[in-house]
């Protein structure tokens, strides 16, 4: 009796150690991580933006690109004042492993749209390119 009850406790184990796994990686979607990302953006960019390289270790590494993307957004911010928030105003999939994310982020002055690429060639998704300005009127369509 006691070792069928250690065999079910094991068995147990086994699955929910699987199950925690297994949910580690459906938890590492685009929306996961542009969650985070705003939740630490609305504290301290640098850090946020530090974050989303963090994703991919191809730019992870790539400390021009970070510093640039940094600079970017500070001297946007000094334009623009207050950061107020933001919407998602667009998410674009190419297949199940290529996503583009548009999003408006509300300044004071004026909105900028970020947007953000993500790529998954495996099992975890990965910032692949980030991008931000102020001229997006072109990409408003008309809404009846």
């Amino acid at each position: 009796m006691k070792r069928t009850i250690i065999i079910i406790v094991a068995i147990t184990a086994f699955m929910t150690i699987g199950n925690a796994v297994k949910a580690q990686n459906t938890q590492n979607t685009p929306e996961d991580i542009m969650a985070k990302f705003f939740s630490i953006f609305n504290a301290d960019v640098n850090r946020a933006i530090d974050y989303l390289f963090s994703t991919n270790e191809w730019l992870e590494s790539n400390k021009e690109g970070t510093t640039a993307m940094k600079e970017k957004f500070e001297a946007s911010r000094k334009l623009l004042g207050n950061f107020n928030g933001y919407e998602l105003a667009g998410k674009y999939y190419l297949g199940e492993s290529y996503a583009k994310y548009v999003y408006v982020l509300k300044y004071d002055r004026q909105p900028v749209e970020f947007v953000v690429t993500m790529y998954r060639p495996d099992k975890v998704w990965k910032l692949q390119n980030m991008n931000f300005h102020s001229d997006f009127e072109k990409d408003m369509v008309k809404v009846e």
